[in-house]
Parts: C-alpha cells; structure tokens; sequence
C-alpha cells in the first residue's frame, strides 16, 4: 500500500512539472500558432483532470487549470464563439473561488466585460469591469490594472463620452510606460491608436500604432501584429493613400489565412474591396468582393454566431462584486447571518405588507368618493351644457326665420325693380306730354315703398353675421382651401336657404350656385350619399 502511494505522489510530482512545461510553451505559441495551442491546452486540461486532487496540490492544479481555460476564452472570442468563451470564464472564475485565488480574479472579470462589449451590452461591460479595476487595485495587480484603464477608455468611446474615454487611455499609457512592461505597453498603444483613429485624428493616430506593431514583432504576437496590420490599413485608406492601405491590408489577410482566423478574413476583404472601388480599379474589385462574400459566408457557417443575451438564464455565474465584498473565508459566516437574519425579515415583509394592504383600502375608498365626486360634477355640467344648446338652437331658429322673411322682402324688391323699370319705359313711350306728370306722382309713390324695402334688406347681412357667428373662422381652420365666395354660401346653406333665394341674395345664375356647391362638397371630401346642407348644419 505504501509503495502505491508512493507511485501514486510521484505521478503527481511529474505531471505537475509537466503541466508547468505545457503551461509555458502555450503562452509561446498562443498568439503565434494558435491551433496547436488550443491541442497543447487541452491536453494539459485532461492532465489535470485524471488526478484526484488532495489538499496539498489541489490550488496549483486548479489554478493552473483556470487560467488555461482563459486561454480557451480568448481562443474562442477571436473566432466570435461568445457563448463558448463565457462558459470558459465561468469555469475558470468558478475554480479561482473555490482554492481562494485572489491576485489573478481581476483578469477573469475583465475577460467576461471584454466579451460583453464585443455584443454592445456596455451595461453589463461597464459592471464587470468595476469588479475587475476593484480587484486589481485591492491585490496591487498593475498590469491588470492598466488593462482595465484601457477597457474603461474603449467603454466610453461606445458611450461616446470622448473626453472621458482619452483620459483613461492616457493613464493607461502613462501607467503602463512606468513599469516599462512591453505587454502592457502594446495593449494601451493599440486601443488608444483605434481611439484616435475612430476620432478622425488618423496622423496621431499612426505612432501609437507602429509602436504597438514593433513590440508585437518582438514578441512574435503573431495574432496582434494581423490586427494592427489591418488597423494600419484602414487609416492609410481613410489618409488618401491607397497604395499603403492595399499592402498592409493584404499583409493582414495573408496572416490571417496563415493563423486560419477564418472569422475576421473576410472583414479584411471587405476594406481592401472598397479601397480597389475607390481606385476604379473593378476588376480587382470584383474578385476581392467575391473573396469577401466566400469568407464571409463560411465564418458564418463554422463559428455558429451565440447570442449573449441567453447566456445568463444558462450559466449562473455571481453577478460582480465590490472589493469588500470578496471575502472567501468569510462567505461561509456571512451565510450564517443570512440564514438568521432571514426570520426576522419575513416578520418585517410581513408587517409591511398589513401596513401596504390597509393603506391599499383607504387609498381605494378615497379614489372611489373622488371619481363619484367628479362624476356628479361632470354630469351637472352636461346639464346646464345641454340647456345652454337648447337655448342657442332656439335662438338660431327665430333668427333664421327672420333672415328668411327678408330674404322674401328682397326676393320681392327685385320684381317690384323689374315691373318698375318695364312699367316706366312703357309710359315715356306711351303717354302723352300732358299725361307723363300724373304717373311720375305714381311711380313716386311706389318708389318710396321700393325704399322701405331696402331698408329691411340692409339688414340681412348682419343678421347673417350674428347667426354665423364664429362660424366662418371655424371653416377657415378645418377647410383652409375654401375661398371667401365658397365660405359666404357655406353660410347660407346653414340657414336652410333654397338655391333660388341663395341666387336671389348672390345676385347668381343657378348654375354658378350649383359650380359652387360642387366646390365645397369637393373640398370638404364629401361621398355622393352625404347631403351638404346637413353636414355644414353638423359644423359646431
């Protein structure tokens, strides 16, 4: 049994020296060859995995195991497989509380933020990230630190709170030149170069990004270096120089292919296509949009685009914490007050409820008398409306009869005019010189009842006014194409008058009323069915 044991520790022993050793090869190879890296790690995930972990070795193990699912998570963000790479960073934030890890948390808050921001939750980015700068502070991570400084920057350039966002890149820098630690250096370069570039400030914007491109090249980031190389072009495009912008974007999509990053290719065809289409130069054009659309179409199909939004109800990971409250040791006492705090919250819910439910009946009883209230006042008001109608509908038809005795007076004035005029020629031309005195005395006498006539009619139209009153600035806001001519016969068609007596006053043909009548029914949108009359009466 002791030589098992013995067998059983040294197994441990080396695969823990070989864990180390894959570990170490993986950050080598991750940015340059990252296919064999992603078989390195999870080869190294199965190694951990067969042993059965005491105690003693348990924390390096899992440690070693959480940060290489990270790796898998930045592996699978940069082929747009969200969902995989969250279910990643849950394992490994999972494992980092389980051994008490503290120093190496802060990263893993700030990978999930980064995933959140690549789907525009910036909500979501914005809490994670809190957690992870908390952290880093709490744990003096630095080089964390300034990642995160840098992820705040890239935050809110998306909130467009441009100000804000170039504060934070610039700390970053600043920090990162500070501890002169070349990871750090290249990180906060490239995301402040993207910040300025997005600014339009692309001549400021190509030092940071070369400087970013020289460190990644001494690093043999090979993953890096493509993504500032297409970078580089989209400045050099949007400067003017198409000849720079094509051979640094074809350098991008030459890498690319090499690292198969079959999910980001084709974004890189798409520039180089509109560079070629700003050249005129269509055949080339042509091809790369048919490289673009290729590429395009197969990302789509092998990278299975995830939505983030379902992930939570899937992977219940615990929402980000503050810095005081990431307290391993304590979380098993503070389950404890929990647990007794929790009968005397329920009395506390419950008396807040009596509380809620009584104020609940007086605040009902109080509507209810009010809405009565008001619904007598209301229906009060109906009332003396009604009576008031009735009142003015009363009115309105003793002045309408008025109108149309006059309208009769005129009506008769003209024929007395007419008879006039005829009996007047026939005696100049009938009588003789002697006679012609006796019947001007006569057409005299008629003449002055012609005048009390007149005087009655003089009236008419301001009777018309005061039956009409408002109503012709009521037609001019609801029909405004209805011209002066068209809104005066409106007015007489609401008092009931016949065409013939319409004519009578207009001093018209009946086929000119008729034209206009057509007009008014044409602009007021009336069908054949709708009678005119009742409808201007309707008018309030």
């Amino acid at each position: 049994m002791g030589i098992y044991a013995f067998a059983q520790v040294s197994d441990i022993e080396k695969d823990s020296i070989k864990v180390k050793t894959l570990h170490s090869e993986i950050q080598t190879i991750i940015n340059s060859d990252p296919e064999v890296a992603t078989i390195k790690i999870e080869e190294t995930i199965a190694l951990i995995n067969k042993h059965e972990l005491s105690d003693q070795n348990k924390p390096f193990f899992l440690l070693k195991k959480a940060l290489l699912l990270e790796r898998l998570a930045y592996l699978s963000r940069r082929e747009n497989n969200y969902e995989e790479a969250l279910k990643y960073l849950q394992e490994s934030l999972s494992l980092k509380r389980e051994i008490g890890e503290t120093f190496t948390l802060s990263t893993t808050y700030s990978q999930i933020a980064w995933l959140w921001i690549y789907q525009n939750e910036l909500e979501k980015t914005k809490i994670h990230l809190d957690s992870a700068y908390a952290l880093s502070k709490q744990y003096n991570n630095i080089k964390e630190k300034i990642r995160t400084l840098s992820r705040y920057g890239i935050l809110h350039l998306n909130l467009k709170e441009y100000q804000i966002a170039e504060k934070y890149h610039l700390n970053a820098i600043k920090l990162a030149d500070s501890i002169k630690d070349d990871r750090s250096i290249v990180i906060t370069n490239a995301n402040y170069s993207d910040f300025l570039r997005r600014q339009d400030r692309l001549e400021e914007s190509i030092p940071y990004l070369k400087k970013s491109m020289e460190m990644h090249k001494k690093a043999n980031n090979q993953i890096g270096l493509e993504s500032c190389y297409y970078a580089l072009g989209i400045t050099y495009r949007k400067l003017g120089q198409p000849k720079k912008a094509i051979k640094a974007l074809n350098r991008a999509i030459t890498m690319s292919k090499e690292l198969k990053n079959k999910s980001l290719i084709h974004s890189r065809y798409y520039q180089l296509g509109k560079i070629y289409e700003q050249l005129k130069d269509y055949k080339n054009a042509y091809l790369t949009q048919n490289d673009y659309a290729l590429s395009k179409h197969k990302a789509q199909n092998e990278s299975h685009y995830r939505k983030m939004a379902n992930l939570e109800s899937k992977y219940k990971y615990e929402q980000q914490r503050t810095i005081d409250s990431i307290q391993f040791a304590k979380e098993k006492r503070e389950i404890e007050l929990i647990a007794r705090s929790e009968s005397a919250k329920k009395k506390f819910y419950f008396l807040v409820l009596i509380l809620v439910i009584g104020a609940s009946g007086v605040i009902g009883f109080l509507a209810r008398r009010m809405f009565l209230s008001k619904t007598q006042i209301t229906l009060e008001r109906l009332e003396k409306e009604k009576a008031r109608k009735e009142l003015l509908d009363q009115q309105v038809t003793a002045k309408e009869e008025e109108i149309k005795r006059l309208v009769a007076d005129n009506t008769m004035r003209l024929n007395f005019k007419q008879e006039l005029l005829d009996q007047l020629n026939k005696e100049l031309s009938e009588k003789k010189p002697e006679d012609l005195k006796a019947s001007i005395t006569s057409l005299t006498k008629e003449l002055k009842s012609q005048i009390i006539t007149e005087d009655k009619l003089s009236s008419l139209q301001h009777k018309i006014n005061d039956v009409n009153h408002g109503f012709d600035a009521k037609l001019v806001k609801l029909y405004p194409e209805l011209t002066k001519t068209e809104r005066e016969v409106c007015s007489l068609l609401r008092l009931n008058l016949s065409i013939k007596e319409i004519m009578t006053i207009r001093n018209a043909s009946q086929d000119a009323i008729k034209s206009i009548r057509y007009r008014i029914r044409k602009k007021m949108g009336l069908s054949a069915k709708d009678e005119l009359e009742q409808f201007i009466q309707n008018i309030v």
